[in-house]
């Protein structure tokens, strides 16, 4: 198969137990912990050293396995946070602390700071913080905002709500599922396919906005060994469309003809592990002709700008207003007047876990395994996409590394659901961090002018509130933006007069 002509063995002590792997020699040693030897409490959030959730143990020292190739394994002693837990007389004495602290949240980082923690504390059975800091810094977390896990580390006492008896403001109380993070058993979006399923990778545009056509696609998979299909748009069996409102659903799983934005999926690739290894997008028969695009709202909105949406004049997706009293005559009336231009940027939302799932058709129904923080969402949007009765589709949420809102959205579901149908077999993918921060829903960048007055005894007295909203290619969550900011743009103060306009503009 592509990918596997040149093999190494090699051997090395995992938890306690002697392991041989047959693999590439530039194989990851994440990649042959979890895929080969099943190890999945081994954790892959970056695959470039950056996130640290993929830590382990080599004879004691903490390293990132996704930079590790397997082979600097070779006759070593290797330990993941699952044989700790189950061995280690120090990481079963600090699991229980994490519980404790509530240092273990979405669960997905802690198989990382258990590891590199366990580490310390051989070496240095009592650390202060600042040593903690140290030996926690290469391992991210996006939850606890690490006091939790520092306190747990350093065997400060938690304040526990007693059993039995009513808790108190600030008590502590034991995670349900807390012992399942801390022993790596959580079953996140990329740990519950079987061996071997097939693999799924996106082919993406290259360009903010461009026109593309296919080659022969039919031909070119014949000749690509281990490529079990290609998807494309052709192979949405409903409407093409999905959308979190649906009076604004616009976005399609894959682009027809033109992309609206850099990373929008055209097409998919289903493979076997080895050939989806292998394959080099830049092979895939599609032609690309870059287009005038509009990345700002300044842009979208000029005279003659390209449209991003036939229909939506000015590139202007909707407007958010609420009005109360006379804005305007308030400050002009006002003893004191200010105003200010702000600006925020797009903002990431940096979980942890990218995207990831599994799906396979049982009995005629599709079943989806996903990270996914809406299910019944999901479920509602791929009865849409598939265009079959909800009653032959099942969404089966996994854990979640961290969403914080963008899981809300689909991401790969579509691509999971069409794999399993078009091939009958079990597929499925996870996110680069590429993929992760270049495709799913993000934070609006956002412009905003605001007018307060106020009387001369601290009263506000006006406030008039304009907002622009970058809301990128498709509405999403755009519609809610820009009606409750509105809303909110007074903060908790009571103003009588009131006027505050938000607009969210398309752009590429």
């Amino acid at each position: 198969m592509p990918g596997e002509a040149r093999v190494e063995m090699t051997r090395f002590i995992l938890n306690g137990a002697l392991v041989a792997v047959s693999a590439p020699p530039d194989e990851r040693l994440s990649d042959s912990l979890r895929e080969r030897l099943g190890a999945r409490d081994v954790k892959i959030g970056c695959n470039a050293g950056d996130c640290g959730a993929c830590s382990v143990l080599i004879d004691g020292q903490v390293v990132c396995s996704c930079l590790t190739p397997t082979r600097k394994a070779e006759g070593h002693r290797v330990e993941t946070v699952a044989g700790l837990v189950a061995d280690d007389r120090v990481a079963r004495t600090l699991a229980q602390r994490f519980q404790d602290h509530g240092a273990a949240q979405c669960g997905f980082c802690t198989p990382g700071m258990m590891t590199a923690s366990v580490a310390l504390l051989r070496q240095e059975p009592a650390p202060d913080e600042a040593a903690i800091i140290r030996a926690l810094g290469g391992v991210l977390c996006r939850c606890t905002g690490y006091r939790k896990i520092i306190d747990a580390v350093a065997t400060i006492p938690a304040v526990l709500a007693e059993t039995g008896a009513p808790g108190h403001a600030g008590a502590a109380i034991r995670r349900l599922d807390g012992a399942q993070k801390l022993a790596g058993t959580e079953a996140f979006g990329d740990d519950v396919a079987p061996p071997d399923t097939l693999e799924i990778l996106v082919i993406r545009s290259p360009f903010p906005r461009a026109a593309f056509t296919f080659g022969d696609l039919d031909a070119w998979r014949a000749g690509q060994p281990g490529i079990a299909a290609v998807l494309t748009a052709a192979d949405v069996p409903g409407r093409n469309v999905f959308g979190v409102i649906p009076a604004f659903a616009d976005q399609p799983a894959f682009a027809e003809g033109v992309t609206r934005f850099r990373g929008e999926a055209v097409a998919a690739v289903v493979g076997t592990p080895a050939a989806i290894r292998a394959f080099d997008p830049a092979s895939f028969p599609v032609c690309w002709t870059e287009l005038p695009s509009v990345e700002v709202p300044a842009a979208a909105e000029a005279s003659g700008a390209p449209l991003v949406h036939e229909g939506r004049a000015g590139n202007l997706m909707c407007k958010g207003f609420v009005a109360c009293g006379d804005a305007g005559a308030a400050l002009a009336a006002a003893d004191v007047t200010v105003e200010g231009r702000f600006a925020s940027g797009f903002v990431e939302h940096a979980y942890i876990e990218p995207e990831a799932g599994f799906a396979r058709v049982v009995d005629g129904r599709v079943e989806i395994h996903a990270c996914t923080q809406a299910p019944v969402m999901d479920l509602e949007a791929m009865e849409i996409l598939l265009g079959m009765d909800r009653s032959r589709i099942r969404i089966v949420p996994t854990a979640v590394g961290g969403g914080f809102g963008s899981k809300l959205d689909i991401s790969l579901q579509p691509y999971l659901a069409l794999g399993a149908i078009k091939t009958g077999r079990p597929v499925r993918m996870a996110y680069s961090r590429t993929e992760s921060m270049q495709s799913t829903t993000k934070r609006h960048p956002s412009e905003i002018r605001l007018r307060l007055g106020a009387t001369r005894d601290g009263r506000i007295s006006g406030c008039d509130f304009q907002g622009t909203f970058n809301t990128g290619a498709y509405a999403s969550w755009g519609p809610t933006v820009a009606n409750r900011v509105p809303v909110h743009a007074s903060g908790p103060y009571r103003i009588a007069d009131y006027r505050a306009e938000a607009r969210a503009i398309h752009t590429n």
